[in-house]
């Protein structure tokens, strides 16, 4: 058990910002701005960062193109929803982030862990972010199977934007957070 307290809004996944300062305190320094310049960021740093673009951009572009579906007369709802693929796309997402967190769950967070024990209440926080992420991957594929049955109505549609979004929210502030927590580690432990 960690100092911190998940459920307060500094920590949890969907009420945080940026990961504060507090806990990445004596960890390794995590300047952005540095990494490209990096060769050893070529290696498995880039990887994980082309991973978390990936999702990104097809959580973005779910969001986008139900958005564009909605803008739609009711009647050809079901047509666009077949022809963008965004019947598929939300279940798609569902599957390849849910594939990639079991894989980080298994094997990338406890390897972190034992060669970086100092890192053990960050590591501590992206694991209950992953409880968080798995609870809303569940919620989006009950959601976004509506989707792809014979008949979409718009106010399916509409739910399913809102659970794209706060699967986005959720994506995007664990992804940036986790790369924060372990590329400057690998950085370092190859410097």
């Amino acid at each position: 058990m960690h100092n911190y307290d998940y459920n307060a809004p500094d920590y949890h996944i969907a009420s945080r910002g940026r990961i504060g300062p507090d806990l990445l305190q004596g960890l390794f320094p995590a300047d952005r701005s540095a990494w490209d310049d990096d060769p050893r960021f070529l290696g498995w740093p880039a990887h994980l960062q082309r991973l978390h673009a990936s999702i990104s951009e097809a959580s973005a572009r779910l969001i986008g193109g139900l958005e564009v579906v909605l803008g739609e007369p009711e009647g050809s709802a079901q047509e666009l929803m077949g022809l963008t693929g965004m019947n598929r796309l939300g279940l798609d997402l569902v599957s390849h982030v849910h594939g990639h967190h079991s894989f980080e769950d298994s094997n990338v967070l406890p390897g972190f862990l034992g060669r970086f024990p100092q890192l053990a209440s960050a590591i501590d926080l992206l694991e209950n972010d992953h409880q968080i992420l798995d609870q809303a991957l569940d919620q989006s594929e009950q959601v976004f199977a509506l989707l792809r049955g014979g008949e979409t109505s718009k106010s399916q549609i509409g739910k399913a934007l809102e659970q794209a979004k706060v699967l986005n929210k959720i994506l995007n502030r664990h992804t940036y957070d986790e790369e924060d927590i372990l590329i400057p580690a690998v950085l370092h432990a190859y410097a």
